[in-house]
This record gives C-alpha cells, sequence and structure tokens, in this order.
C-alpha cells in the first residue's frame, strides 16, 4: 500500500521533518523522539537528508551490499541470549535470568535500531536518558556484550559502547545503611528460618543468593565453603572457605533442629507447595527473592525505617555491610575481610565499610622526651 501523501504544507520537506509556526521539527524514525530545527529551511532540510540516511530502512546502500541492512538490535539480541546466555554451561541461573531481564528492557526500547545505524552517541544518549546508578552499569554492561557477539557475526565493524562511560559518576547512593538497633529490632520479629538467615549474612557476611544457596554438604574439612555468584566467573577471590568458628558452629546447629528435614541451611515448611516447587532441588529450600521480600515485610514495621522513601530504606544486602563494620570494629584486618567477603579487591570492600558513621584512623603518638629537646 503506497503511504499516505504530505499535505499540501508540508510538501517539499524531507521526510520526517515538519512546519509549524515557522519552526521546523524532525521526528526521529527509531525513537519517535521529536527535535527543534529552528526557523531556517534550508539547514534542516539539509539536517533532515543526513538523519533520515541513517535512520529510515532501505536509505544505507553500503550496508544493502556488505549484508548487515536490516539487522536489528532485536535480532542480535535473540541470537545473542540463545547461543552466549542459555548455552552457556557455566552461568548460574539467576545470572541467566537477569540477562534475560535486561535485555528483553532493551528490546523494548530499541528494538528497532539498526545495527549499521548504531553509534557511540546513540548509546550515551540511550543509557544517560534512561538509567542511572547500578542500573547504568548493568544495562551498559548487557548491551556491550550483544554488540561484541554482533561484531563476530559480522554485523558490526566496533562496538560503540566502548568508548561510554563505564560508571554513572554523578550517581549518589540513596540507600541508607542498617543499623545494630534496627537489626535487632527486625531479628526479634523473624520467624526463626530468618533469623537464621539474618546471621548467616551477619556472621558469615553471605548475600541473599549465598545465604539461600548454602547446604549442610558444604561443610568439609572444618570450614564452611561458599561460591560468591556475583564474582564466580571473574575472580579465583569468589571461591571461599570459611573456618568453623563457634558462632557458625552453634548456627548451623540450630538450623538442623528447625523443621523439616533439608539439605539447606536455610528452610522452611511452606504454606503450600506447587508444581513448580517440587522440581526445584528441595521444596524446603527458599529463594533469594522470598529472603528479600520477607525482610522488606518485617524492616517496614521498624518506624525509623518505614518513614524513610523507599529508595532509602536499607534492604537484606545490607546486613552484609553491617557484619563488615563489626567485624572492622573488632580490629580484624581489612584484608580479612576482603577475603571473607570474596571480594577481588580491597576498593570493593571498603564501600561496604564506608557509610556507617566516620571511621577514626588510629594513629601512634610520638614519643618525644620533651625536657631534653628544650633543654
Amino acid at each position: 500500500m503506497a503511504s499516505r501523501p504530505r499535505s499540501r504544507q508540508k510538501r517539499g520537506l524531507e521526510p520526517n521533518l515538519y512546519e509549524s509556526r515557522g519552526y521546523f521539527s524532525y521526528r526521529n524514525p527509531v525513537t519517535g523522539k521529536w527535535h527543534s530545527m529552528g526557523k531556517d529551511k534550508a539547514k534542516a532540510q539539509a539536517a533532515a537528508r543526513v538523519l533520515n540516511a541513517r535512520l529510515m530502512p532501505g536509505t544505507d546502500l553500503v550496508a544493502r551490499v556488505m549484508g548487515t541492512e536490516g539487522v536489528t538490535l532485536r535480532h542480535a539480541a535473540a541470537l545473542f541470549l540463545e547461543e552466549r546466555v542459555d548455552k552457556h554451561p557455566k552461568l548460574s541461573a539467576s545470572t541467566k535470568q537477569n540477562k534475560h531481564y535486561r535485555t528483553g528492557r532493551l528490546v523494548k526500547d530499541r528494538g528497532d535500531a539498526r545495527l549499521d545505524q548504531v553509534d557511540t552517541r546513540w548509546c550515551a544518549q540511550y543509557l544517560d536518558e534512561n538509567f542511572s546508578g547500578d542500573p547504568y552499569v548493568q544495562y551498559r554492561s548487557v548491551l556491550s556484550q550483544i554488540f561484541a557477539f554482533a561484531q563476530t557475526k559480522g554485523w558490526m565493524k566496533e562496538n560503540p559502547v566502548a568508548p561510554t562511560r563505564k560508571s554513572d559518576e554523578g550517581y549518589t547512593k540513596k540507600r541508607k545503611r542498617l543499623t545494630v538497633e534496627q537489626y535487632r529490632a527486625i531479628y526479634a520479629m523473624a520467624p526463626p528460618w530468618f533469623q537464621i538467615a539474618m546471621e548467616m549474612a551477619l556472621v558469615c557476611l553471605f548475600g541473599r543468593a549465598e545465604v539461600a544457596a548454602a547446604r549442610y554438604d558444604h561443610i568439609y574439612d572444618g570450614a564452611l565453603h561458599y561460591i560468591r555468584q556475583k564474582t564466580r566467573e571473574r575472580s579465583k577471590t569468589a571461591y571461599v572457605a570459611i573456618e568453623m568458628t563457634p558462632a557458625i558452629h552453634d548456627l548451623i546447629q540450630r538450623s538442623r533442629q528447625l523443621p523439616p528435614l533439608s539439605p539447606f541451611v536455610i528452610h522452611r515448611t511452606p504454606e503450600r507447595t506447587s508444581a513448580a516447587a517440587k522440581r526445584d532441588e528441595h521444596w524446603s529450600s527458599v529463594k533469594p527473592d522470598m529472603i528479600s521480600r520477607k525482610f522488606a515485610e518485617l524492616r517496614d514495621q521498624i518506624e525509623s525505617i518505614a518513614r524513610l522513601p523507599d529508595g532509602e530504606k536499607p534492604t537484606f544486602h545490607e546486613i552484609r555491610s553491617l557484619g563488615s563494620r563489626l567485624l572492622e570494629l573488632k580490629g580484624v584486618a581489612v584484608g580479612d575481610i576482603q577475603v571473607l567477603m570474596g571480594h577481588a579487591d580491597e576498593e570493593m570492600t571498603q564501600h561496604y565499610l564506608d557509610g556507617h558513621g566516620i571511621r577514626w584512623q588510629a594513629a601512634k603518638g610520638n614519643s618525644f622526651d620533651m625536657a631534653s629537646l628544650l633543654s
């Protein structure tokens, strides 16, 4: 079907260029956003021609000859998930789920974008306009992985994400640290299985994924073995064997006494067991999302937390930070805390230790003999 002819007053204008009351505007055919082009018709026409050549399907003759015309972000993302995520033997289920989720957002926002027309400015504008803080880092990473995959297929010569900034420098963390008093109040309200989960996070410095994954058969050779899920593919420091101290031994023993019988340290009897749950490793296991939801449910009953905006309320992950700070106050070296947390570098450990008030640096005083100094 032929496209609808333009009205008489708009005839002679380049496609996607519009005029209203003497001012010209260009509508991006990919994003749908409008951009002012000023009052100079000649300049607006010239700019529209350049933009259409880059943005409109079927206009890039070079791409047509090279065989890359028509390859969209949607198509590249689908193959990326199939070949690099779903078939990856070492990626955990949670990592695959996260990559699917973030890729889905990218496709929803910019799925129709043609790869031969994507450049660094396109990437920078999309990331800056839609994300900040940790989401900026995460979505930038997935977008870069998709484009790196596209390079292996010959659809792109360079990865346009590479020159963009690797973090959102202007972002300031809003989430508040969890205090000892708040931890105690939440712990007092928690059911026994969740009290064990909170203790593991505080004593072992576990994140929710490690808390949910901890099993009794991970205890051998006098140590509790765990793998830091976030860094397992990037660093050997993610593999940690924690000495079975009296505190950890007591925690494990109390966990074993809780019904039902389970291979998982953190377990509970669910109110109802779904068919999906029966297919899991064990019907008594607890998912990381359940840990987050339970913490939020209890947390919001604490007055000092309930009055905070949602973006500032501490999460279960803050127990890990609180535990690291308590160890530091006991005199444990930062390097030892770093090993326990499974961090590859001290900078990340320092990030967890910050935010709990002023960290006074101990310094030795001089012992001058003032009498002889002044004589």
